[in-house]
């Protein structure tokens, strides 16, 4: 089978919202808040190579920040992470991420009409920076930055989508996307205990792609 009964590479961009969690862990201090998911935004571009007529690979680079929130206030003050958090301080603790999954994309139906995909495959990620953004009584917000000493600094999930494809021109195609990425390793390097919390996020985006 020709390269062109399978269709042409094409290149495009993807914007989302995130949230995120961690999985819950026994915090020192006598701490012990609910993990709440985390809102944030992302992006990424990727290639598309067709393989077949249903089958594609699709590399990525892409950008996302993960973490938690503690949403009900914390009763006494405390240290975590390094920082000094204080009383009734609403907290999103996040890590910022470069990642590069890499997929094997299901078209279901004709590529060439309205049609959904699956996509599945692993992902490895960067620890680019991470920090603390603190509310104060709902009023004030600080940043603080986090020893990155914390985090591991490299991360590997899964990734799993579920997509609708629509073509709009000749060699566009616009997508929605609904994403959920699993952490596989453990995200913090803690020095005694090696705790057992690992990420998980859930994504919805939308973007476009280009065939070349």
């Amino acid at each position: 089978m020709s390269f062109g009964a399978v269709g042409q590479t094409s290149i495009g961009v993807r914007g989302a919202i995130t949230g995120s969690t961690f999985t819950r862990f026994d915090l020192i201090e006598n701490i012990t808040p609910e993990f709440r998911f985390m809102p944030a935004a992302g992006g990424a571009v990727f290639v598309e190579i067709p393989v077949s007529s249903h089958f594609s690979v699709q590399p990525e680079l892409s950008y996302i920040q993960k973490g938690f929130a503690v949403r009900e206030g914390i009763i006494v003050g405390g240290e975590f992470l390094g920082v000094d958090i204080p009383v009734n301080g609403k907290v999103n603790f996040r890590s910022h991420y470069v990642e590069m999954p890499v997929l094997a994309k299901f078209h279901i139906g004709d590529k060439e009409a309205a049609h959904y995909y699956l996509a599945l495959g692993p992902s490895v990620g960067y620890l680019a920076d991470a920090d603390m953004r603190i509310k104060v009584l709902d009023i004030f917000p600080v940043t603080a930055n986090i020893n990155e000493n914390f985090y591991k600094p490299f991360e590997f999930s899964g990734v799993a989508a579920l997509g609708f494809e629509l073509p709009v021109a000749k060699k566009i195609v616009a997508f929605t996307e609904a994403r959920y990425t699993h952490g596989f390793s453990r995200v913090l390097d803690t020095p005694v205990v090696d705790l057992p919390v690992r990420s998980r996020t859930l994504a919805g985006g939308a973007g476009i792609k280009i065939k070349l």
